[in-house]
């Protein structure tokens, strides 16, 4: 065999040793999964993880390789061959079949279940180790849809909608929700979509309105129903005044509606264009034009923004998070298993110690995202945690969206040239995914914004702090000490930042996120490895935390003298 001919049998090689299960060769997800789900069946949890991994590692991932590439992306089909208007996107087959697989697992069926929001976290992060992958997204926003009408829906809704939110076989329905418009984007206030009253709620029926206007970032614009935000006549200016509807994308004849036509037929609305995005190319991102559009009232009108925030975002922001970090855990398998097969100057290249330093980065940062991010869906079932859970789902999404972006480049980094290849690995794909789920569910400096207002506000800085310090209390070994003081110096700076009303303390506040969030994901990392202790499992290396200690060393947070041109 000579040069040429061993250098591709390597790359063979390579492909043949990655994970065939994506479960069984995740020991830290494995054992997040034990150690949070100790009340449960966890024999018969594990046993259903283990085969949903094994389907996305082989069968799925040919379907989302195809689904995501040119020419096979989803297609706008305003009208049917008659010339009837259909307001319909076109996917690939290989969708619609990875569709099949992923909601067959049941992951949407068991939204709001407390005692299963672990297995579902579970199995989103799973899917979350082919990016976006089309169908990463439709999950969130369905899983947002079937909370808000668990809790705030009216009964004839959640009749009409919830069996088939839930359901898991191919008659299911899944749901998108709409919030951004071309003159507001993150300043949702500045909304000016319309709901006009057509009939008010009783006992047996919502009420009824007609939406008019325009929503300009609609993601999985194909759904049967669209969650949206709009201003009901005469309604307070500001979020304060934004009401939350569902509306149908295809009316039927049990809609409550009242003139008469042939049903069924598309809702009054228009699908403007589909958006070419850089990355989550296999789902569909429109712009929509609302012309009258039937709409069911969600909650109180009042309340309509209160309820997207509390509700919908905070599940968004944990859907976003688990993306984020089976991705990071889908770059170091990857990196990790061709510098084993990648030889150069005669030697594997993960033996040189700049690959060996890239690979500990990725695997810390993807385990560190990994157990903050599923740290946070336990504090969402903990009542006395409700206020460290706020500010941290808001903290955390934007963390591990950052730091995903920047583990996938690393992981190119690591297969050079190669990682640049669309039909080499998934990397590519992974980095376009990541840099679209960075803007999804609020962009950085407006959850930083956010975080100081609840800091301000409410305090939820201290909460969040007190829980950690209570928590490393409990902790053992070198690192504890060091975290303390850690800590207790974060604390004194979000102190000074929450208690200085100058809006130039955000630049010091975003630096000071970073910093409390690699404190936060320390400390998980720390009890994991306790918790392995106990159970006789492997514990975690403590080096995995010293090393994430080291990439992310405490800094200066001061605002600096900035200038730019004006062109």
């Amino acid at each position: 065999m000579n040069a040429i001919e061993k250098g591709r049998a390597a790359l063979v090689q390579w492909r043949a040793s990655k994970p065939t299960n994506y479960y069984q060769s995740n020991e830290v997800l494995q054992d997040l999964v034990s150690r949070y789900a100790s009340n449960t069946d966890i024999e018969g949890l594990a046993s259903r993880l283990d085969a949903y991994g094994q389907v996305m590692a082989t069968t799925a991932q040919p379907l989302v390789q195809r689904c995501n590439s040119i020419g096979h992306t989803p297609q706008l089909a305003r009208f049917n061959g008659i010339g009837e208007r259909v307001e319909d996107i076109v996917f690939d087959p290989s969708y619609h079949e990875l569709g099949h697989l992923i909601y067959g697992s049941g992951v949407m069926a068991i939204t709001g279940q407390p005692d299963r929001a672990l297995e579902q976290a579970a199995l989103v992060l799973l899917t979350s180790h082919h990016g976006e992958g089309g169908h990463v997204c439709p999950l969130a926003c369905t899983a947002g849809m079937i909370l808000v009408l668990q809790q705030h829906g009216h009964p004839w809704l959640q009749d009409r909608y919830l069996p088939g939110l839930t359901d898991p076989g191919r008659d299911r329905l899944h749901g998108s929700q709409f919030l951004t418009e071309v003159q507001g984007g993150s300043d949702v206030g500045a909304n000016a979509c319309r709901a006009v009253p057509v009939r008010d709620a009783d006992e047996t029926h919502p009420g009824v309105y007609r939406i008019y206007g325009e929503k300009w970032f609609c993601s999985v614009a194909d759904a049967p129903l669209y969650l949206v935000t709009a201003r009901p006549q005469d309604a307070d200016a500001g979020t304060r005044g934004l009401g939350l509807f569902i509306v149908p994308r295809v009316l039927q004849a049990d809609d409550l509606i009242d003139e008469q036509g042939p049903l069924p037929r598309s809702n009054d609305l228009n699908l403007r264009r589909l958006k070419d995005k850089l990355g989550t190319r296999g789902m569909a991102s429109a712009e929509i034009d609302w012309n009258g559009a039937l709409a069911y009232q969600v909650g109180d009108l009042q309340k309509g923004f209160i309820n997207v925030v509390d509700v919908v975002l905070n599940m968004s922001r944990i859907f976003n998070a688990l993306a984020c970090s089976g991705s990071m855990y889908r770059a170091f398998i990857e990196a990790s298993t061709f510098a084993r097969h990648r030889t150069a100057f005669g030697q594997p290249i993960e033996r040189f110690a700049l690959v060996e330093r890239s690979l500990a980065s990725l695997y810390a940062e993807a385990v560190a995202a990994m157990a903050s991010t599923f740290d946070l869906v336990h504090l969402g079932q903990v009542t006395r945690h409700e206020r460290a859970g706020r500010i941290g789902r808001n903290m955390n999404k934007y963390w591990t969206s950052v730091r995903n972006t920047q583990m996938v480049r690393l992981a190119m980094e690591v297969l050079g040239g190669n990682g640049t290849i669309e039909d080499f690995s998934p990397l590519p794909r992974l980095y376009r995914d990541a840099m679209v789920t960075e803007s999804w569910e609020g962009a950085h400096n407006v959850l930083v914004a956010q975080t100081r207002r609840d800091m301000r506000r409410y305090a939820l800085h201290r909460d969040f702090l007190a829980m950690l310090r209570e928590r490393l209390d409990a902790c053992s070994g070198h690192l504890v000490e060091p975290l303390k003081m850690r800590l207790e110096r974060q604390g004194e700076v979000a102190d000074a930042i929450a208690a200085d009303e100058d809006e130039g303390r955000n630049v010091e506040l975003r630096g000071w996120i970073d910093q409390v969030m690699v404190t936060y994901q320390a400390v998980c990392l720390l009890e994991l490895s306790g918790w392995q202790q106990q159970s006789d499992r492997a514990p975690l290396r403590t080096e995995v935390v010293e090393h994430l200690l080291r990439l992310h060393p405490e800094s200066s947070m001061q605002r600096d003298a900035v200038w730019w041109p004006r062109l």
